[in-house]
Order: structure tokens, then C-alpha cells, then sequence
């Protein structure tokens, strides 16, 4: 069987990670599947994932202490990082890579470079105004 089938299980993914404004986990992505297809098992979901990793259609992030989420591509060689308000859990793109330049100069070195990943975690403005308001 072929990781490049066009499935339906695999278009309903990539639909719910192109409508989400977040990356997703997989519990995540499943919730919203098996409303579709009730039948569907999670390995399913898991297979798909790891076909449309191959494909280079989606990116894998590690966020919330390790937890795996899949967020979809606008093109192939972007990449995002993002930052995480540790009380409402919204995620927030950075606008551009900072290291970008760091990892040229490192592959100018010889060095090859597989991925890197930068999450940063800290309280929104509505979070933070939230706890002022709690506090005075």
C-alpha cells in the first residue's frame, strides 16, 4: 500500500488542520473526524499522519510538556514556532524564524541541519489582565 493514496480519512485531516487556527494533537483530530466517521479507529489517524509527514504536507511539533501536535503547511518549506499562554493554552505564531539566520551560518560551517524547534511559554495580555483584574 502506498504512503501517496489520496484517501478520504487522509483529505478529512488535512480539512480539519486547514480550518484549525492551531496545531492539533491527534485526540484532537480524532474528535473532529469521528463525527464523520464514527468507525474510524485511531490508527487510521495515526497512519494518515504519518503519510502526510512524508508527503511534507504537514509539520510535527512537540508543545505542552511533549505532547505531539500536526499543524498543515502552507507551502513546503515553511516552518513555524510559536508561543503558548501557560493558563488558556492559546497558541500564537511567531512572525518569523529567529534562529533562520543562526542555522544559514551553521550550514555555511558544514554543519546539516535536520530541524529545530522553538516554543515559548508565558501569560497572553488577556490571561495577564485577567489575573490584574483578580488581584486589585
Amino acid at each position: 500500500m502506498s504512503n501517496e493514496r489520496n484517501t478520504k480519512q487522509k483529505q478529512m485531516i488535512l480539512s480539519i488542520l486547514r480550518e484549525s487556527d492551531r496545531p492539533m494533537s491527534i485526540n484532537e483530530i480524532y474528535s473532529k473526524i469521528v463525527e464523520c466517521l464514527p468507525k474510524i479507529a485511531k490508527s487510521t489517524i495515526y497512519r494518515n499522519i504519518d503519510s502526510l509527514l512524508l508527503q511534507n504536507l504537514i509539520d510535527k511539533y512537540h508543545l505542552n510538556d511533549n505532547e505531539i501536535f500536526y499543524r498543515i503547511k502552507t507551502n513546503c518549506h515553511e516552518h513555524k514556532h510559536f508561543v503558548i499562554c501557560d493558563d488558556c493554552k492559546k497558541v500564537f505564531d511567531l512572525p518569523t524564524c529567529p534562529i533562520h539566520d543562526l542555522e544559514s551560518a551553521m550550514e555555511e560551517e558544514g554543519f546539516i541541519i535536520k530541524e529545530h524547534q522553538i516554543q515559548i511559554s508565558g501569560i497572553c495580555k488577556d490571561c495577564a489582565k485577567f489575573k490584574h483584574n483578580i488581584n486589585t
